[in-house]
């Protein structure tokens, strides 16, 4: 028989046979392993991880069926030799064999996850109304009008929540308790504490009232701890500084009115369009016009009436939602 042991220990494709080796029974993470394919297919493993609650599964069977053909195809072009139990392969079929079984093995589990993952649950819908609901540890929510509350995984150490749209928090402290709200680019994690959270045109904004809470951007590469009377703001997975704010002008809405100061008309405009679910057209010179004061939010067409007579101009009715400014 064959010397099986005629492979140099410095062989680079043999430490990488056995590093995969440690993968697969779990000695090793991906992450450990130093070398290029490892670290694609542990950014793979990350991606699927953070993604997996939002990801449909489509042709799952013939994805799993082409994955197969091409390992077979593989195995028939080998060339075994007769005369030995050990033969070469080149750096770029091994490469191609690991990822094929680590797409097998990420494909299965991540399969397996599709089959047994609860789905996120819609407890609250504010529709065209401010709506509060008291969770089940005791915190309360409010919303904002055109908002949705959903409940994610739940464990005695961990709530988790879902957040589309904007929605002031008083969540009871508890120390032995995670509390988490994710939106599409961020997500908030309190022990207990006072936060305006608000998510629109894919930007993420907290402003914290009380207590002390971390702020951390989806992919989980920014993260910043923030105090009372301060904000910040994620857009396009970039963390912005702290930075103060008033309450007064955060959470006014919750009382049915929009108070500003400095605040640009065009911003303003985007405040109504959120608050009532309409389109507003304005010209680029009336948007930024700077403005302060308070308008009600009680009705939509007093609103824009109050925004009327600063801006000087007509807000036209030219669809069911839709009103273009004319001065």
């Amino acid at each position: 028989m064959a010397n099986t042991n005629n492979i140099p220990e410095n062989d680079q494709d043999l430490q990488l046979s056995r590093a995969y080796d440690k993968v697969v029974n779990g000695q090793f993470e991906l992450s450990q392993v130093d070398d290029p394919l490892f670290k694609l297919l542990q950014e793979a493993k990350v991606y699927q991880h953070e993604r997996a609650l939002n990801i449909a599964v489509r042709d799952k069977d013939k994805a799993r069926q082409s994955i197969f053909e091409q390992i077979n195809q593989a195995e028939q072009e080998q060339v075994s030799s007769v005369s030995a139990n050990i033969y070469s392969i080149t750096r770029k079929k091994w490469v191609w064999a690991a990822a094929a079984v680590a797409l097998i093995l990420f494909t299965s589990i991540f399969l397996l996850r599709q089959t047994t993952q609860v789905e996120p649950t819609l407890i609250a819908d504010a529709g065209a109304n401010i709506t509060s609901i008291e969770l089940q540890d005791g915190s309360t929510v409010t919303l904002r009008p055109n908002s949705q509350l959903y409940q994610n995984k739940t464990a005695d150490q961990q709530l988790s929540y879902s957040l589309s749209g904007e929605a002031l928090f008083e969540v009871t402290h508890n120390p032995s308790r995670e509390f988490l709200v994710m939106t599409t680019e961020g997500r908030v994690r309190v022990l207990g504490t006072t936060f305006n959270l608000s998510e629109r045109r894919s930007e993420t904004s907290v402003y914290l009232i009380e207590g002390r809470i971390a702020f951390e951007t989806a992919d989980l590469n920014q993260s910043v701890t923030l105090s009372a009377g301060e904000a910040a703001t994620i857009r396009d997975l970039q963390l912005s500084d702290p930075f103060r704010f008033e309450e007064t002008l955060v959470t006014s809405w919750t009382q049915n009115r929009l108070t500003f100061s400095e605040r640009s008309a065009g911003s303003i405009a985007d405040e109504l369009e959120f608050h009532f679910g309409i389109e507003i057209e304005m010209d680029e010179i009336t948007r930024s016009e700077i403005l302060g004061g308070s308008i009600t939010l009680e009705d939509r067409e007093q609103s824009l009436q109050d925004l009327e007579v600063v801006l000087g101009g007509n807000f036209n009715r030219i669809g069911e939602d839709r009103y273009q400014f004319q001065q």
